[in-house]
């Protein structure tokens, strides 16, 4: 097999011709005025449930903007079987039941294929610029920090194994903690165009 079929193969599992693809699920749901603390509890229980099940490739969720109370939650399954079994579950259905009540309106879209783990459908995404820019904001405050902090300990390394202490660093913080707080921070900014 050449070099080029060899890709193409490894590749296949990206597509949504597979026999059983991926799924990404882009999910708009309206809460009623006042339910807001109530639905973010419950859901975050199905939402720690759901990472638990097999298959189970992560969730994000975009608080509302303005009036409207659209949450915007995107979750994916490495195959459309267990997105299938998770959503046929008993335990989703015992978890979703009381959030059920609190929802004015609920839509939900599949992709399927991991094609939407690099591109958000535009409803759902903030423009690419503005997230890039955040992120160079953040990696750039916190390699300044971290490098003033090595200096101050007198910690000195050769530069490869700084820069693997650094990013080794940077990288979760602004993953899990730093990116997710600045999201929330500039959420208006970040979706003033749509």
């Amino acid at each position: 097999m050449d070099e080029r079929n060899r890709e193409t193969a490894a590749l296949r599992f990206l597509r949504s011709d597979a026999a059983d693809p991926p799924v990404t699920v882009v999910r708009e749901i309206r809460v009623r005025r006042g339910a807001e603390g109530r639905f973010e509890l419950l859901m975050g229980a199905l939402i720690a449930e759901a990472a638990q099940q097999p298959g189970h490739l992560g969730a994000t969720v975009l608080r509302p903007h303005g009036a409207d109370g659209t949450y915007r939650f995107v979750y994916k399954f490495e195959s459309r079987s267990h997105l299938s079994r998770w959503h046929g579950s008993t335990i989703r259905s015992q978890l979703f039941e009381p959030i059920a009540e609190l929802i004015h309106s609920d839509r939900a879209d599949e992709y399927p294929g991991l094609e939407t783990w690099f591109d958000l459908p535009s409803s759902a995404a903030p423009p690419k610029w503005k997230t890039t820019l955040l992120s160079w904001v953040a990696i750039y405050a916190l390699v300044v920090g971290l490098s003033y902090a090595m200096t101050a300990a007198q910690l000195t390394l050769p530069i490869p194994l700084a820069a693997l202490v650094l990013t080794g660093v940077v990288v979760p913080l602004v993953a899990y903690v730093v990116g997710p707080l600045l999201g929330r921070l500039f959420h208006g900014w970040l979706h003033a165009s749509r």
